[in-house]
């Protein structure tokens, strides 16, 4: 009877024990986020100038998010892209980015391109305390000291990309300099800082062009600066223009030893100047990417077949914003957007393919950043870019940049 009775005893132990342990083993083993699903929001601009920028950054947060969600999520929680086209349109950008926020319950938005749409959206985004992770969107009058939810990506602000050309120019000794830019906001905040930091280079001749942002045609432009025979054509201030700019200057007959341009899609080179025209030409461009590391080698390939696509700075910044994104939701164990931000701007954020790390003073600027040139090297890329005759190859990488400090 004892026997029995303590049998009992002992089964009805190892039942609890049983039941207990499958409450609390998942507790331990899978945190909830309470969430099954975390949405993400990517106002990208998908038609338009910048259309190009656009699809590839979607293209590589698109990878990003497969890549997550095949190893189970974070934390238990599927991440979800909530897609929106700003159409380079303000007005557009800002009611898109509220529905995001207010209807879709995004965490944190990634995507604009346009100085224009950075500067509209930077307030939304402080209003409603979500974090808004820039493409691009360089203009030094984006981010003010009390910003604490809007973060550069992979431009810094325009004098932090102004500063290194002027240290490639004197490095390389170049006497003639002519710089095209566009009428925006971008144009206007290259140009400013181009004038303090270019133009009062000891022994130089300068000379500013500034055209239209949807300008196409350049001829009126390069004659003018034909004169002075320039050693390098600086098309950083006109993004859009770029292409079309050193086409032109090409069927002119100037040929300066460099053109530099604007973190342009390499798609849109090569459909203004060819394969040989983009390896000959003296084309530097500039890049927020390690190229040389395995780890860009191993996720170009995978890109490529997932997009069919050479994955460039745009797309590699798409897939490091999801990124960014999902290691801050999994360090505070929060889908508060209010926390993620908190955690973006305080943390370092680095990634074998990354330039520089992602540590950001109080108010989102880059802290630690290095301006990276890169020319078009003829060479195999492999499966990173089957077919094509060019390689990338870094050229110049800059003295640690000051972060710009805004004025207020």
């Amino acid at each position: 009877m004892k026997r029995t009775q303590a049998l009992v005893i002992a089964v009805v132990v190892i039942v609890a024990v049983a039941v207990a342990l499958a409450v609390v083993l998942p507790m331990l083993t899978a945190p909830s986020l309470g969430v099954s699903t975390i949405k993400i929001g990517a106002l990208e601009p998908l038609t338009g100038p910048f259309a190009t920028w656009g699809k590839k950054h979607l293209a590589g947060a698109q990878l990003a998010v497969k890549e997550i969600n095949e190893r189970g999520g974070i934390l238990g929680a599927k991440l979800e892209l909530v897609v929106y086209d700003d159409k380079n349109d303000a007005k557009e950008a800002i009611a898109a980015f509220q529905r995001m926020v207010e209807v879709d319950k995004v965490v944190a938005v990634m995507g604009p391109v346009s100085s224009g749409i950075g500067a509209a959206l930077a307030p939304e985004a402080n209003k409603a305390q979500v974090t808004l992770l820039l493409h691009m969107a360089g203009s030094h009058r984006i981010l003010t000291l009390s910003n604490r939810y809007v973060f550069r990506t992979c431009l810094p602000a325009a004098p932090m990309n102004v500063a290194p050309v002027a240290e490639f120019i004197q490095q390389q000794g170049l006497k003639s300099v002519a710089n095209i830019v566009a009428s925006y906001e971008w144009g206007f905040a290259t140009r400013d800082a181009s004038e303090r930091l270019i133009k009062t280079i000891q022994g130089i001749t300068y000379q500013l062009e500034e055209a239209p942002q949807t300008e196409r045609d350049f001829t009126t432009y390069l004659r003018k600066i034909e004169p002075i025979k320039p050693d390098v054509v600086i098309t950083l201030g006109h993004p859009p223009g770029g292409p079309a700019i050193v086409k032109q200057a090409l069927e002119l007959g100037i040929k300066p030893k460099y053109f530099i341009g604007s973190y342009t899609p390499v798609d849109n080179w090569l459909a203004a100047l060819g394969e040989d025209n983009l390896i000959n030409s003296g084309l530097l461009e500039f890049s927020c990417i390690n190229f040389d590391a395995p780890e860009y080698r191993q996720t170009a390939e995978k890109f490529y077949k997932e997009a069919g696509m050479w994955f460039d700075i745009h797309a590699a910044t798409g897939y490091l914003n999801v990124y960014l994104i999902a290691n801050a939701i999994e360090k505070t164990r929060s889908v508060d957007p209010v926390k993620i931000a908190e955690y973006i701007r305080t943390s370092r954020f680095e990634h074998p393919i990354l330039a520089w790390p992602l540590r950001y003073t109080e108010w989102g600027e880059f802290a630690e950043a290095r301006i990276v040139l890169y020319k078009f090297e003829r060479g195999d890329p492999g499966a990173i870019n089957p077919g094509a005759k060019w390689v990338p190859k870094v050229v110049f990488k800059s003295s640690p940049v000051e972060p710009y400090r805004p004025e207020q």
